[in-house]
């Protein structure tokens, strides 16, 4: 018998993905009110303007120093030796993402009437994996490049573990454990499932038992992962803010401690446990205008705790006798600090609030998102069975050509999740 469906999907997810893709919902419809009550943002978008690549990796000319063949002389005095400007290149590897869906036949066939299907099962799975793997490139992006979504706080044997934050996860997801340097695997015997968490408690229940070791480290996997043949994120994903808004460490190939490279270093304050407050937010705001000169034309990205926090600190000026007073300061339609928007994303991590010069990212991409179809077809045949694949994929990294007009306060006071 026919069984009917009520329509439509009733979607149970958050999807923002507020970094990378900006403020908007599931579809891209950005005008659409945002949920979190904060200004419209654009996101970081692509820019490939003065990027070449060789190879797999991108090269990008920067101007590092200024010439010093300039000086005061007496009269008659010998003229300052002629200089020059001074030239660097930054280069990154780029990263390749994938998502891929199954489908079978008989779903096929039964989507193509609209009554027995929510939405063409197609489509459906075609958009649902490109907002999945949207995400996680946004999750992604607040990382350090090696994938981690969070560590083991207290070693155990058990299949409940205590994490370090599970705001990066949803259930379901399938993950592997590995040692604090990336090198031992932890769940031999196949990925592991995330079947609950606790946010409160910071405790997450997977599908089998598990021996870790504190700091132990989580990354996303693919259910067809072995212990011989690992199939996951670790070491494949793209730079993130945890590199990329630093004070040290290499970037793109240049390290603030070697010579001449001093001005490759982001603001990096720590809030010690305190409120994020607009003291504390005008020092790096400040650091960032006085070392780079641009502090005008950048945004706050935080979490729900830091931007709640700070808007308490703001209820004594909050104004009721004009039209505006709800979308300045004290108001919730969106919080401004001198005049700067402060939004949220959900995948930020805890602690911390980035000040971001958005114009000062790039994506370097050799591919925007697209379907494998270079044999003419997006849906591959799995020889042998009544069921198809698509694959979508990306090749990019994000990167920065101006290191020192990005600041980070972390270590503020937060919610626990």
């Amino acid at each position: 018998m026919k069984t009917k469906f009520i329509g439509p999907i009733r979607d149970q997810l958050n999807s923002n993905k507020v970094l990378l893709f900006g403020l908007r919902t599931r579809d891209g419809d950005t005008k659409t009110p945002d949920p979190q009550g904060s200004m419209p943002f654009k996101g970081i978008e692509a820019d490939a303007t003065g990027i070449d690549f060789v190879g797999n990796q991108f090269v990008i000319p920067l101007r590092s120093g200024r010439n010093q063949g300039v000086g005061s002389r007496p009269q008659g005095g010998a003229l300052p030796a002629a200089g020059n400007q001074a030239y660097l290149s930054l280069n990154e590897p780029l990263r390749f993402h994938y998502g891929a869906f199954n489908i079978s036949g008989q779903l096929l066939k039964a989507s193509e009437s609209t009554e027995g299907a929510f939405e063409r099962a197609l489509t459906a799975e075609m958009e649902g994996v490109t907002d999945d793997l949207k995400r996680k490139i946004n999750i992604d992006a607040y990382g350090a490049g090696l994938g981690t979504l969070t560590t083991i706080t207290t070693g155990t044997t058990s299949a409940t573990q205590t994490v370090g934050t599970t705001v990066m996860f949803q259930g379901g997801e399938l993950i592997n454990i590995y040692d604090t340097t990336g090198t031992t695997l932890r769940n031999i015997s196949g990925p592991l499932t995330v079947n609950s968490y606790v946010r409160s408690t910071l405790q997450m229940t997977f599908s089998a038992s598990v021996a870790t070791t504190t700091n132990d480290i989580l990354v996303r996997a693919s259910s067809d992962s072995t212990s011989t043949a690992p199939s996951d994120d670790k070491g494949n994903v793209i730079n993130g803010l945890q590199n990329i808004v630093l004070n040290s460490g290499t970037l793109h190939g240049l390290n603030p401690t070697n010579a001449g490279q001093t001005f490759w270093a982001s603001q990096y304050i720590n809030a010690a446990g305190a409120i994020i407050g607009e003291n504390l937010l005008r020092q790096v705001k400040d650091a960032v205008g006085f070392e780079s000169g641009s502090d005008e034309e950048a945004i706050w990205i935080t979490t729900r705790g830091i931007r709640n926090r700070f808007a308490n600190t703001l209820t004594s000026v909050k104004r009721f006798n004009d039209g505006q007073a709800v979308t300045l300061r004290g108001g919730f339609k969106a919080i401004l600090f001198d005049d700067q928007a402060m939004v949220i994303d959900d995948m930020c991590p805890l602690g911390q609030a980035f000040f971001l010069n958005t114009d000062a990212f790039f994506w370097s991409q050799m591919s925007d998102w697209e379907w494998m179809e270079e044999d003419g077809k997006t849906l591959k045949w799995q020889i042998g069975r009544d069921s198809y694949i698509g694959y979508l994929f990306k090749y990019c990294q994000l990167g920065t050509w101006a290191r020192n007009r990005h600041g980070r306060l972390y270590g503020g006071s937060d919610d626990v999740k």
